[in-house]
């Protein structure tokens, strides 16, 4: 392999796992949403819990 197609190597490298970072992130920040709501909703029926 020569230089020039080691680095293009490297940015498609770089572009997928940007590209499956951003999802994962984005998939996180959903079940922390779905799950900060559950605990609200755990509160509002059970203000007696602590949390």
């Amino acid at each position: 392999m020569t230089i020039d197609d080691l680095f293009a190597l490297r940015e498609q490298m770089h572009d997928v796992l940007g590209a499956k970072l951003k999802a994962k992130k984005i998939e996180l920040e959903r079940r922390l949403k779905q799950l900060n709501q559950q605990s609200k909703l755990i509160q509002t029926v059970k203000p007696g819990l602590p949390g």
